[in-house]
């Protein structure tokens, strides 16, 4: 899959003990995709261990407020430890495509860029995401905390809907953990390819089935989801929730992520109003998810 656009990357280098707190603040001003890149031989111990976290925008949107914001933040990490002046490029998508990727690893969960990876991740949970600066590579926050997520409330047999499926992760996460059908829904073209490509790729192409559908205007639901996976934003799910509680059923949950901390009591309300329980809350950094039952 290729996206034919220029993009701006923004990136530093910091120590690997301080990643994630970059990865935080990059994924909050540059929602299209953030990747960690390792530096060096991790097989030699002597060596420092250094990462560089890179994040995109498209070029339309690159601007001196946006830069300005990501140099603030630095400029207060900077305080705390060491970090590398912001570097600011321009990329296509063919170049960045053709970067290496490391695999990823929430738990027992293996995130890999490609099949070459799987014999060496074979003890694990293993799914396969090909990167794209359309989806990011995994390293999002909010992807992270789902994972966990899921993992805590699914059970074998399982049957899931992923709205706002992107890149397809979660739903097949699910699929490997034991869900026996996942609906994966989004409103891009582009996103529905990905999925269909992963999904094939992750061999679970037999148990799911990807649909463009419109959150905002409608959803056609014939499943009977034990799951609903929601990492969507602010924005979705006060436009969008009554969409989503027509077809749960009383008793089954909806776990919804992409939630700024600043805009989670606002979206409790807006679930409340819908007829749900909130009934778990989870925080990585700037980001929240909560865990809902229909009443």
């Amino acid at each position: 899959m290729k996206l034919n656009n220029n993009w701006v990357k923004y990136s530093v280098s910091v120590s690997e003990e301080f990643v994630e707190p970059v990865v935080q603040m990059f994924s909050k001003f540059l929602q299209s995709g953030v990747v960690v890149e390792k530096l060096g031989d991790p097989e030699d111990k002597a060596q420092s261990k250094e990462s560089v976290v890179s994040g995109f925008v498209l070029h339309d949107f690159a601007n001196n407020d946006l830069e300005n914001n990501l140099k603030a933040g630095l400029s207060l990490f900077s305080g705390v430890f060491e970090i590398s002046d912001l570097g600011v490029d321009e990329i296509s998508s063919d170049v960045w495509e053709k970067q290496k990727f490391d695999p990823i690893i929430i738990d027992d969960v293996a995130i890999l860029p490609s099949r070459e990876e799987i014999k060496r991740f074979k003890n694990n949970i293993w799914v396969i995401v090909e990167p794209s600066m359309a989806f990011g590579t995994g390293h999002h926050p909010t992807t992270k905390m789902c994972i966990s997520i899921i993992k805590k409330y699914l059970f074998e047999g399982s049957r899931i809907v992923d709205i706002g499926c992107g890149s397809g992760i979660l739903g097949i996460v699910a699929l490997k953990l034991g869900a026996t059908h996942c609906l994966s829904i989004d409103v891009e073209e582009e996103s529905v390819k990905a999925s269909i490509k992963n999904a094939e790729d992750s061999e679970v192409n037999n148990l799911i089935t990807v649909e463009r559908q419109d959150l905002l205007k409608s959803l056609n639901i014939s499943d009977n989801p034990d799951i609903i996976i929601a990492n969507l934003n602010s924005f979705l799910f006060r436009e969008g929730l009554e969409h989503i509680s027509k077809f749960i059923s009383p008793e089954k949950i909806i776990i919804a992520s992409g939630i700024l901390i600043n805009n989670l009591n606002e979206i409790e309300e807006i679930f409340y109003l819908n007829k749900f329980n909130i009934i778990d809350r989870h925080q990585s950094g700037d980001w929240a998810a909560i865990v809902a039952r229909k009443k």
